[in-house]
């Protein structure tokens, strides 16, 4: 699949290049944020900057509901009409992808932090996107705050960005520890995992790590069937079936 097709399947339209300002101001304050919020990952500034800065950036029409910023075939999208300041908060996630993306000689990947690819179920994505997102959320300094999200009530340091899987995976950290879990995320180890099985169970884990999977899923469907019924093609007959699915 050319890259062309693989972000039209996702409904990303590429618009243009982000310029060269503005690619090296967010490389330099992300790389800044990493340093100061993972100070025991012993990140080396010029070196996080310069990888970062390399990143082929562009502005791109994105669909209502999905993320501001998207890290694909080794180049970062931002929805186009974003700040500056935006476009820093919402590429924070999607850098963290690139810095645990696993690849074999042919490019191919083979593991992204606490997801591998290498098997024939994929396991493990709504675990990685959630610790991910939870690192993203330390890294801009994101306050924790109660939201309500279908009927439930609870804590998250990630409001918008899926905030159910923030709030259950902190709470994994606080079991397992936190440093293990970013080390796991970060370069792809089964540190984590393993320390988590070691005190719930290994089956008890892998219930977890597959509804973790099927929340993330699930919360990806709704996203897509909200944008459906937003379509200007959606009668009242179809608004009412994508309701009921939602």
């Amino acid at each position: 699949m050319s890259i062309e097709s693989d972000l039209r399947k996702d409904g990303i339209k590429v618009i243009g290049p982000l310029d060269t300002l503005s690619v090296n101001t967010i490389s330099r304050n992300i790389a800044e944020r990493l340093c100061k919020a993972f100070p025991e990952q012993n990140f080396v500034f010029q070196n996080l900057f310069i990888a970062l800065s390399r990143i082929p950036m562009y502005i791109a029409d994105i669909p209502e509901g999905f993320a501001e910023a998207t890290y694909k075939n080794s180049s970062m999208y931002f929805k186009q009409g974003l700040s500056l300041d935006d476009l820093e908060k919402f590429a924070v996630h999607e850098f963290i992808h690139y810095l645990q993306e696993i690849k074999d000689k042919k490019g191919h990947l083979l593991r992204l932090g606490l997801c591998d690819f290498a098997d024939i179920k994929i396991c493990g994505m709504g675990l990685n996107e959630g610790a991910v997102q939870y690192m993203a959320s330390k890294a801009i300094n994101q306050e924790e705050e109660i939201v309500k999200y279908y009927g439930i009530s609870f804590p998250t340091n990630s409001p918008s960005y899926y905030p159910i899987l923030c709030n259950l995976v902190k709470q994994l950290a606080y079991v397992a520890g936190e440093e293990t879990l970013f080390d796991s995320t970060l370069y792809g180890s089964d540190a984590f995992k393993d320390r988590l099985a070691s005190l719930c169970g290994e089956s008890n884990f892998i219930k977890i790590e597959n509804n973790l999977d099927k929340l993330m899923e699930t919360e990806e469907k709704e996203i897509k069937l909200n944008n459906k019924l937003l379509s200007e093609d959606c009668n009242d007959s179809k608004a009412r079936r994508l309701t009921k699915r939602i």
